[in-house]
Parts: C-alpha cells; sequence; structure tokens
C-alpha cells in the first residue's frame, strides 16, 4: 500500500478501536499523503528547490484551511465534518483540472461517523503519558541525549564483540531518534499535544525497522 492508504487503514483501525478523534487525524494524514503523491508524480522532483516549492504549496494549504475554519466555529461540526471540510480547502487550494486527481485518491469516511468506545483514550491523558511531566522541549533534549548514549555504548559493545547487546541498544538509539524527529516535526507544527507523535509512531507499528520508521514519514522529513 501507498503511505496514504496506510493512513487510511490505520484511521480506520482507530475508529474500530472506539477513538474517533485519533480516526479523524489518520483520515487527514492520508489526505495530506494524497497530495504529496500527486505532486511528486507530477514533476515536483524536477523543481529547482523541491524542499521550497513543497513549503509554498503546504502555506498554502494552510491558508485555504485556515479560511474555511472561520466558518465553523460556532456550527458545532463532528469529526467528519471537519475532515470534509479541511477537504475541500485543500482541493480548493488547485487548479480546477487537479481536482478529480486528488479526491479520486481520497478514501471514504464513513468509519468516521462511529462515536467514541471504550478504546478511545482521553487526548489530555495521552498526552500527560508520553510527557510525563516535562515541556516537550524538554522532551525533545531528553531523548536526543539517550539516542546519543544508546549509540554511544552500541558501538562500544559491538567493538567488544557483543554483537546481540550491540544490536539492541543501537536499536534503541534508533527508536529514541526518530521519537525525537517526531517531536521536533510537532513542535515545529504547532502540536503541542504531541498527537502527531502517537499517529505516526502507531503507523510505523512495534518494533520497526529503519527503513519502516522513514517510510511513515513525508519527504521533507526523510533526510532528517
Amino acid at each position: 500500500m501507498t503511505t496514504a492508504q496506510e493512513y487510511g487503514e490505520l484511521s480506520r483501525r482507530y475508529a474500530a478501536a472506539g477513538d474517533p478523534r485519533m480516526a479523524q487525524l489518520a483520515a487527514w494524514a492520508a489526505d495530506v499523503h494524497v497530495l504529496e503523491e500527486l505532486l511528486w508524480s507530477n514533476g515536483l522532483g524536477q523543481a529547482p528547490d523541491p524542499a521550497a516549492q513543497l513549503a509554498v504549496i503546504g502555506e498554502s494549504v494552510a491558508a485555504s484551511i485556515e479560511a474555511a475554519a472561520t466558518g465553523l466555529v460556532d456550527s458545532g461540526p463532528t469529526g467528519r465534518d471537519l475532515v470534509e471540510v479541511a477537504r475541500a480547502a485543500l482541493v480548493s487550494t488547485f487548479d480546477p483540472s487537479v481536482h478529480q486527481l486528488l479526491t479520486g485518491g481520497f478514501g471514504d469516511l464513513d468509519h468516521l461517523d462511529r462515536g467514541p468506545g471504550r478504546g478511545a483514550v482521553d487526548p489530555e491523558a495521552r498526552t500527560a503519558a508520553r510527557l510525563s511531566g516535562l515541556a516537550p522541549s524538554d522532551l525533545l533534549a531528553e531523548l536526543r541525549v539517550a539516542a546519543a548514549d544508546c549509540r554511544a555504548i552500541a558501538e562500544i559493545l559491538l567493538g567488544d564483540g557483543d554483537v546481540e547487546a550491540g544490536d539492541r541498544l543501537a536499536r534503541q538509539a534508533q527508536a529514541a531518534g526518530f521519537e525525537a524527529q517526531l517531536v521536533a516535526s510537532a513542535i515545529r507544527g504547532g502540536d503541542e499535544a504531541l498527537v502527531t507523535v502517537d499517529l505516526r509512531w502507531d503507523l510505523a507499528g512495534e518494533d520497526p525497522a529503519p527503513e519502516r520508521l522513514t517510510a511513515v514519514l513525508g519527504w521533507a522529513e526523510r533526510a532528517s
């Protein structure tokens, strides 16, 4: 599956578990990746500066969504409404010639009509569990230190021939480094609750290989 399709499947799993908020976020992540995949298939990679071009497009989409959100303040939209409004705003950012290409890639949202269930996690509790009393910036610093420490110890163990322990510490270094990347991205994007960190960890799965970690990211983040 493409990354967009994987996020769509994750959205359905969240909904089945009774966690509508994460289902909404995963559905929107799928839509964003549909856009990114379309951009790359239509020559974004041939632009003089693809990263700069992608940033301009992202700012335009964000402006469209902010404009659409002004009409939702008092209307009491459902979670599905929010995703549909965001989709419409995203599509409206571009020339009508590509509208069908975008909407044709979007997944079905019927599963977002489900309400909260036993599997739902309180958003504030989710954030508190990840931060453990730290500020997001402090968590980021701790993760970077942990990644560096695990990497250094792994190199010593591997140098001494203890391959099993060295590999284990190396994987821990990769995991801490990846979580640090996700936290840094969340901070830059204004996600103070760090919900995008949970979202992308859940897509990566338990004990993911390094190539799997980069696969869940957008193109602009993969080099980091």
